[in-house]
């Protein structure tokens, strides 16, 4: 588990990294980790939860994250929290979800 943790760090930490190109083409240079675009529609509740976040990853990083990384990195945390309740884990509401993954 640790393994899989430190990856997926490693590879927001990698966009920070400059890339030294030495023929530089036309354009905007290929990221460091490959992205997708992906569209979503939100309240204006969540929208304002995710800005609250996206500030303080922003501050912890002491650098500019972006809705992208700050919802990967939300999802990545989520998805630590599913594992450690164990795959036999099924709950029988969202209620009952929401309170294991907050209290464990």
């Amino acid at each position: 588990m640790t393994n899989t943790i430190t990856a997926w760090v490693q590879l927001y930490e990698a966009r920070r990294m400059s890339l030294e190109i030495n023929a530089r083409s036309p354009g905007r240079p290929a990221g460091s980790v490959p992205r997708k675009k992906f569209g979503t529609t939100l309240s204006k509740g969540e929208v304002k939860e995710l800005h609250v976040w996206q500030e303080r990853f922003s501050k912890m990083l002491e650098r500019k994250v972006s809705t992208g990384e700050t919802i990967g990195i939300l999802t990545r945390i989520c998805s630590g929290r599913l594992v450690a309740l164990g795959e036999e884990y099924l709950p029988d509401a969202l209620e009952e979800l929401v309170s294991k993954m907050i209290n464990g």
